[in-house]
């Protein structure tokens, strides 16, 4: 039978049965944690946490995760300009775009089609990897190149656009600068090499995605005794996740 009680006396006549007490027969809320037997799982707050629960709904493991914070962004800027991107002691990834300079325009020399040739587009990219945490990491966002003076005979050529780089993460690297135009050749320029962006996840984004701005675009050339226009500056936005 079990147990048998007046209210006064408790008799112990054996055993209680599985089908002598069911759920109605207990009070809501009468059944308290310290009644409840414990499970591996110690304890606390676990964060992007992977667990493991039974049948009975109880979680028998818990373990926190890594990389499940949201990406902030620490830097946005447009060459020339430079500083330095640290991450915080729990940062284990960043995202990066970065937009080299764009090459100036070769000037214009004096003769019969005297135009120099346009500069090269800068390199850009969009870079994702892994960081150390608590880390400084030096960046630059390179200029656009100077054009090409123009003047008497030969014109000058334009400079290169300035590279756009983390160090140890990411390098865009800017246009070459456009060719003189010569006093005597019936041929305007050639076009000058745009640059590019080794190791980046994406390179066919568009030069003005992240910017109002026309960044790393190329310089147009000089006409007839004319410098060369300068190419568009570079630009750098980073993230991290530390949010």
């Amino acid at each position: 039978m079990g147990i048998i009680s007046d209210g006064n006396t408790i008799i112990d006549n054996g055993a209680i049965d599985a089908n002598e007490v069911d759920t109605t027969q207990i009070a809501n809320d009468a059944v308290t944690a310290d009644k409840l037997a414990d499970t591996a799982v110690t304890a606390g707050s676990y964060t992007a946490a992977s667990i493991t629960v039974d049948a009975q709904g109880r979680i028998t493991s818990a373990s926190s995760g890594s990389g499940a914070s949201n990406f902030q962004n620490l830097v946005w800027k447009t060459g020339p300009a430079s500083g330095t991107y640290t991450s915080s002691p729990t940062v284990t990834k960043f995202q990066a775009y970065c937009f080299a300079g764009g090459g100036g325009g070769g000037g214009g020399g004096d003769g019969p089609n005297p135009q120099g040739g346009p500069g090269g587009i800068g390199g850009f990219g969009f870079f994702a990897g892994p960081v150390s945490p608590g880390t400084g990491y030096p960046w630059s966002a390179g200029g656009g190149g100077n054009g090409g003076n123009g003047g008497g005979g030969f014109g000058g050529t334009g400079n290169a656009g300035g590279a756009t780089t983390i160090s140890g993460l990411a390098t865009a690297n800017g246009g070459s600068g456009g060719s003189q135009g010569s006093p005597n050749s019936g041929n305007p320029g050639a076009a000058a090499a745009s640059g590019n962006a080794p190791g980046a996840t994406h390179t066919d984004l568009g030069n003005n995605i992240m910017f109002t701005e026309q960044v790393g675009s190329r310089g147009n050339s000089g006409g007839r005794n004319t410098a060369g226009n300068p190419g568009g500056p570079g630009g750098i936005v980073i993230f991290d996740n530390r949010g």
